[in-house]
């Protein structure tokens, strides 16, 4: 149900974050493009993300646009890796789009790291995704954070350093801990609604501290709802062919938590 996670091309995904624009839902856009081998991969995967860039640019206030490091690099040379982000990074901020970073799996946390921290030397505005189910995460938080990078706080969806439920659960709460009590705006990207609870209590005197972010097809019920309540919402938008290791890891979330008996945020 490929529909349901993400859109076919970079049209439809403008007009639907205009959409979600009228209803007070801010997007993020990100192109379907994972694990480039070789250079040509990496540099077409450049390509389409600065034409998404210039896109967003023209008219769809709001809008952010997150790279995914494989795609542009990461995987087989770090240096070109580097460049290409800086490059993407650039246009971004030529054109007043604000830029954000996924965080892939444990093997590419240092170097994504250390390119935003470049970035952000640079004076480059910057979101980094940080996974709460790694140990080193706190850690990183406190880097992110002297070198103002905002973070995107997300539990993690490839392998980290923790699986039990409760336990993510509480490492999530911890990270948000910091940051609410530095007084410290991020993004908290969880369909979890015990987490999603706890966060509005916790910020509930000072709702900027915290952007709900969620997928898109997930939590639609929940989206309109807290935004129509005030609440900053943020909503994820893959668009482009392909595409099937994105699917996969979110069949496989909604999965796990069928078997601890749990749901999502309608």
């Amino acid at each position: 149900m490929v529909d349901r996670w993400s859109l076919t091309d970079l049209e439809s995904a403008v007009h639907w974050c205009r959409i979600r624009a009228g209803q007070n839902i801010r997007c993020t856009l990100t192109v379907l493009a994972e694990y480039a081998q070789a250079p040509e991969e990496s540099d077409m995967a450049v390509t389409t993300q600065l034409k998404a860039i210039r896109k967003i640019g023209t008219g769809t206030a709001g809008t952010s646009f997150a790279v995914k490091p494989s795609s542009v690099g990461i995987l087989f040379d770090s240096s070109e890796y580097k460049r290409n982000l800086s490059v993407i990074a650039r246009e971004a901020k030529a054109r007043g789009v604000p830029l954000e970073i996924d965080m892939e799996g444990l093997p590419f946390v240092k170097d994504t790291l250390m390119s935003v921290l470049s970035l952000a030397g640079e004076g480059m505005p910057v979101t980094l995704a940080l996974q709460v189910y790694l140990d080193r995460t706190p850690g990183d938080l406190d880097t992110c954070r002297r070198s103002g990078i905002t973070v995107r706080l997300v539990k993690g969806a490839y392998l980290g350093d923790s699986e039990d439920f409760v336990d993510i659960q509480e490492r999530f709460r911890r990270n948000g801990e910091t940051l609410i009590s530095a007084g410290i705006p991020f993004s908290a990207a969880t369909h979890d609604p015990e987490l999603i609870e706890w966060l509005k209590e916790r910020v509930s005197d000072n709702r900027d501290l915290v952007e709900f972010s969620f997928l898109k097809g997930l939590a639609d019920k929940t989206k309109i709802e807290l935004a129509s309540d005030g609440w900053k919402v943020g909503e994820y938008v893959p668009y482009g062919p392909g595409g099937q290791s994105y699917v996969q890891r979110r069949e496989r979330y909604l999965k796990i938590l069928g078997g601890l008996r749990r749901a999502p945020v309608p």
